[in-house]
């Protein structure tokens, strides 16, 4: 039997209840004797002592239930007199603040996360510039040093044989470019 509240100063009531009548009807019936005198006495200033506690406890749970209900009556009252214009005007502000918060918190935090990024992707893509570049360089500095090898020997084949083309810049850049086109795969 589980005793909760109101059950518990039930059965507790009827405790003293039971023990004051027994006391009082030993002294009355029996005899005058002063320990259950004095027991009923302590039973007595015991009783006392409770119903001053269960006043103590009903009086903080009343003010506890009145500041609930004035909080209540003060919440209808505040939002009766609040006017519409006031909630406009705070979601005007809103309006405008919201954004520019969230744009100086976003130029904050994001500098250190983009910069990083940034380099990152720049430091790779002028790598790959650069390499694509010197690629290049390397292909055409090749191209014109094939070409002029070509040009001196096809210059020094003409002298040796004295017989030399009337229009040999043509021919040496013809054959420069057959034979850079046999040399590549």
């Amino acid at each position: 039997m589980l005793l909760r509240g109101r059950q518990t100063q039930f059965y507790i009531d009827i405790i003293y209840g039971l023990t004051f009548s027994a006391g009082f009807g030993y002294l009355f019936f029996v005899e005058m004797d002063p320990r259950v005198v004095t027991f009923q006495g302590g039973l007595v200033l015991g009783y006392f002592l409770r119903v001053w506690e269960n006043m103590v406890v009903y009086e903080k749970i009343l003010h506890e239930e009145v500041a609930a209900e004035a909080e209540e009556a003060v919440a209808v009252e505040v939002a009766d007199q609040l006017p519409s214009a006031t909630e406009s005007e705070v979601a005007e502000k809103v309006e405008e603040q919201v954004p520019e918060e969230v744009t100086s918190e976003i130029e904050r935090q994001v500098p250190d996360e983009v910069t990083a990024e940034v380099e990152e992707r720049v430091q790779k893509e002028m790598d790959e510039q650069i390499e694509d570049e010197i690629d290049r360089r390397i292909d055409d500095e090749i191209d014109d040093r094939v070409a002029e090898e070509v040009k001196a020997q096809m210059s020094d084949r003409a002298e040796e044989d004295g017989d030399r083309p009337e229009n040999g810049e043509d021919r040496s850049e013809e054959d420069a470019k057959r034979d850079r086109s046999e040399a590549s795969p």
